[in-house]
């Protein structure tokens, strides 16, 4: 019997709680009243005492409607563009090349259009994809899928899925147990040791670090990357386990989060001109706890252009290209992702503007 004890209400301890959040970070809107209109939630964040696992307590999955409102690509970031070349090239490494590769949660398939352009067969399910690629499945992948892979990919998907061990099972069984899987997703280490609230959203109802992601099979190999925001597992499918064992979980400490909050408080309040550089998740969870009334930010910038003139779920913050710094001028910018710090520097050029990083 598959015993998914990953995430029991009942065996767990609640270790932050915040209400008010975007249900969807990643979707953006045509105007400030949509924006506000959106559905909101709370994040109760709570850790297994059996397995130790970190998960959403108050997640409703009738809310997560995904749709081509939903706009979470990178693709128009060098940087993120070399993550996923070193994606790939650990992929490689493993072995795919001749392999029939399914991935699953492919978005707008960035991604999966790499493994194309390789010359790799690939097959990819996502109800946001946009495009009329037929190799896309505009749907959720589900046992009923019938389709069968030598190497299944999920980057950035296992943790919008309550339940997660059982949907590992539930994509091993239709895979006859057989083949690799690689799985991608954010480390909760990296937002305990950065104190990074900004970074915990509605959409996330699991978090993971290498132990708990490991923790389902039996043997596995597993990684961060990513300047450590990212963690990968690569294993078996045959190696999953039929229960989660029993551990003595360590008690996670999250009073960094307040100390934080108040330290971005006082920076948010100083009486210059601001804006937000990144209209992603990061940015929009930290607008609507640091400025939910648009009061200290007068915009958002993105280079992602299906982002631009819209705007942030909940604030109703507009979104504009790097342009509007030429037409709006701000004093502070404020960096949601110190990966992008070079990045962002170089297509500001020589602007007097002020850019911290959260």
């Amino acid at each position: 019997m598959i015993l998914d004890n990953f995430s029991d209400p009942q065996t767990s301890n609640t270790i932050y709680v915040q209400k008010r959040l975007p249900t969807f970070q990643n979707k953006v809107y045509d105007s400030p009243r949509e924006a506000s209109n959106g559905t909101m939630g709370t994040v109760e964040l709570a850790q297994s005492q059996t397995s130790g696992f970190i998960f959403n307590k108050k997640f409703n999955p009738e809310l997560m409607i995904y749709d081509q409102q939903y706009q979470n690509e990178q693709g128009t970031s060098k940087y993120f563009l070399k993550h996923l070349d070193h994606v790939y090239q650990i992929l490689d490494s493993y072995g795919i090349q001749n392999k029939k590769i399914i991935e699953i949660g492919c978005g707008k398939a960035l991604f999966f259009d790499i493994l194309l352009n390789k010359g790799l067969n690939a097959i990819g399910f996502d109800p946001t994809y946009e495009g009329e690629n037929p190799r896309i499945i505009k749907e959720f992948y589900s046992n009923k899928s019938n389709e069968v892979g030598d190497v299944i990919i999920m980057r950035h998907t296992l943790e919008h899925i309550p339940n997660p061990f059982s949907f590992l099972h539930t994509i091993a069984e239709a895979n006859k147990f057989k083949g690799s899987i690689y799985i991608e997703v954010p480390t909760f280490d990296w937002i305990i040791g950065k104190s990074a609230y900004w970074d915990i959203f509605y959409e996330h109802c699991n978090y993971f670090t290498e132990s708990s992601l490991s923790k389902m099979f039996h043997h596995s190999k597993t990684d961060s990357f990513f300047g450590g925001q990212y963690i990968y597992l690569i294993g078996d499918l045959s190696h999953l386990k039929d229960t989660i064992d029993h551990t003595d979980s360590v008690n996670i400490d999250t009073s960094g989060f307040s100390m934080q909050r108040g330290t971005h408080a006082a920076l948010v309040k100083t009486p210059k001109s601001k804006a937000i550089w990144g209209a992603g998740a990061k940015g929009s969870t930290f607008l609507n706890i640091m400025d939910p009334e648009r009061i200290y930010f007068e915009y958002v910038i993105d280079i992602n252009p299906a982002k631009q003139f819209k705007f942030i779920g909940g604030t109703g913050h507009p979104i504009f290209s790097p342009d509007a710094l030429r037409t709006l001028p701000v004093d502070e910018i404020f960096v949601m992702n110190e990966n992008y710090l070079s990045e962002i520097q170089s297509i500001v050029g020589d602007s007097p503007v002020s850019i911290y990083t959260i």
